[in-house]
């Protein structure tokens, strides 16, 4: 008995030569693990693999289309895959600690894109804002002088989207997008309180908006500030927008048309369709019922003809 004891007492400073410590074995390498795999299309421009919710774990596409993507969490997972600038994969996978994951050839599908539109409460000029896919490689993006960005390609799924900027709380909002589709996406920007009471002189208003004498951001002071037709009524622009014009509010809309969102990041006045209501006019269609662009002439609303 007492031998035994002994040798159970040395046996731990033995293994601590090795190991570090007696009981505080390393792990690390049976944590994570390897993936292999090859796309059998892509654009090495472009090409990107990453893991779903850890964007940071990232690889590039080879030239024969190969890719390792090394450390990967070990247990189940998904792959996030960017092929072209209009095809991407999502790959459910599950990784073995300390082995080697062999996928089978991905085909790049369709993807989506979605266009992100931001708008400030009270039309406050919004500065460095940057928008993020959550789990994605997309993250701190920059959007253009008017709000918006369209980000993609997407696999078919749906992203929870954010966007940040000085002075203003982080705004959050989902986007859900299919094969080929293109999604707008609208979000709001609250300014922080001390912000939003300093007044246009001091904050700016946005691109679509004015500086009132009282301190707010209004869509117009007097009718120049408008586009004909429209003409400036309780410091917005309205008028009987034409078919296909571009708009804000209904309020810039024919009293027959109703602004709504249409193909090519626009927002314009279309008109209802469909059996038994009236014919599109000229060089409109009946699509989803709504009278559109006829795609065979114009692609959007901004190439229809006035």
């Amino acid at each position: 008995m007492r031998r035994a004891l002994l040798l159970l007492k040395l046996t731990c400073p033995v293994l601590a030569l090795g190991l570090g410590a007696c009981g505080n074995l390393d792990n690390t390498p049976f944590r994570v693990g390897t993936v292999h795999g090859r796309l059998t299309e892509f654009d090495p421009a472009v090409a990107l693999v990453s893991l779903v919710g850890a964007p940071g774990l990232r690889a590039t596409v080879e030239p024969d289309g190969q890719f390792t993507l090394k450390d990967a969490p070990a247990g189940p997972g998904e792959l996030f895959i960017v092929a072209t600038a209009t095809k991407a994969a999502r790959v459910p996978l599950t990784v073995q600690g300390g082995q080697s994951v062999e996928v089978a050839d991905v085909a790049p599908q369709p993807a989506g894109m979605l266009s992100v539109k931001v708008k400030s409460r009270g039309s406050i000029k919004v500065i460095e804002a940057r928008l993020s896919v959550a789990g994605t490689p997309y993250e701190a993006l920059p959007l253009d002088n008017g709000g918006k960005r369209r980000v993609g390609p997407l696999p078919d799924g749906c992203y929870d989207v954010r966007v940040s900027a000085p002075d203003f709380t982080t705004a959050v909002g989902q986007g859900c997008v299919g094969p080929g589709e293109q999604k707008p996406l609208k979000l709001e920007l609250i300014p922080e309180e001390a912000w939003g009471q300093r007044g246009c002189a001091e904050t700016g208003c946005d691109d679509d908006s004015h500086c009132a004498p009282n301190g707010r951001c209004v869509g117009c002071v007097d009718d120049s500030q408008c586009a004909a037709p429209l003409a400036c009524r309780g410091q917005r622009c309205e008028g009987p927008g034409a078919a296909c014009a571009t708009c804000e509010g209904t309020w810039q809309c024919a009293p027959s048309t109703q602004c709504e969102d249409v193909p090519g990041d626009l927002m314009a006045c279309v008109a209802a369709c469909g059996v038994g209501g009236p014919a599109c006019g000229e060089g409109l269609t009946c699509q989803d019922s709504r009278c559109l662009p006829d795609p065979a002439r114009f692609a959007t609303c901004a190439e229809f003809p006035r």
